[in-house]
């Protein structure tokens, strides 16, 4: 269902992607949230602050409320979204997508994104360390099953793969950080905007 582009949604949209709960809520509904610590460069944090700036001066502050942690929710929800509408066991076209090409793809990036060093390598590579930082994150432990679901299938299919749910979000939120490093930045504000109204975040 597609929601209304109205800004007095928008803070009760936000409330419910970060699992916040009104008294009511939490009096007669409990919803557990799992804990979990993205990582990234401190300029990566930095960028997608800004990034988040820019959506507030497109959308007349609308958005006042929303942080990093939305936006690592909102590139979290689209990629279950993604998985769940173009997973296949064949390629079927273009839109379609196989166990193998989302394996690869995750192992390549993360290998690009958080390389791992040997330490004989360290003293002989004369580019300064990644100076890695941390964002704690809070998904609804449904939103979470999901992710553990789809990194257990795929371990199963390829016994070589194994990848937690931080370092997927870990992922995302590079990923995310270095198109915007390539310039995409008008069109990745739409495109945001675009996931935000779309999806339910329920």
């Amino acid at each position: 269902m597609r929601i209304e582009r109205e800004s007095n949604s928008i803070p009760d949209k936000l409330r419910r992607l970060a699992g916040e709960e009104s008294w009511a809520d939490i009096l007669f509904r409990s919803r557990r949230l799992v804990p979990l610590k993205v990582r990234a460069e401190e300029i990566d944090f930095t960028r997608a602050e800004v990034f988040i700036a820019d959506i507030n001066k497109k959308t007349k502050g609308a958005f006042a409320g929303f942080t990093v942690e939305h936006l690592i929710y909102v590139l979290y929800d689209d990629f279950l979204l993604h998985v769940r509408e173009n997973l296949s066991e064949v390629r079927v076209d273009e839109s379609t997508v196989t166990m193998e090409d989302a394996v690869m793809s995750l192992s390549s990036r993360r290998k690009l994104y958080f390389p791992r060093v040997k330490k004989h390598e360290i003293a002989e590579n004369s580019n300064a360390p990644k100076q890695w930082a941390f964002l704690e994150v809070r998904l609804k432990r449904e939103m979470a099953q999901r992710g553990e679901i789809f990194l257990y299938d795929a371990s199963t299919v390829f016994p070589k793969f194994e990848m937690t749910l931080e370092e997927l979000l870990s992922i995302l939120l590079c990923d995310f950080v270095a198109q915007l490093r390539r310039g995409n930045q008008k069109q990745l504000v739409s495109s945001i905007l675009d996931k935000f109204y779309s999806h339910d975040f329920d």
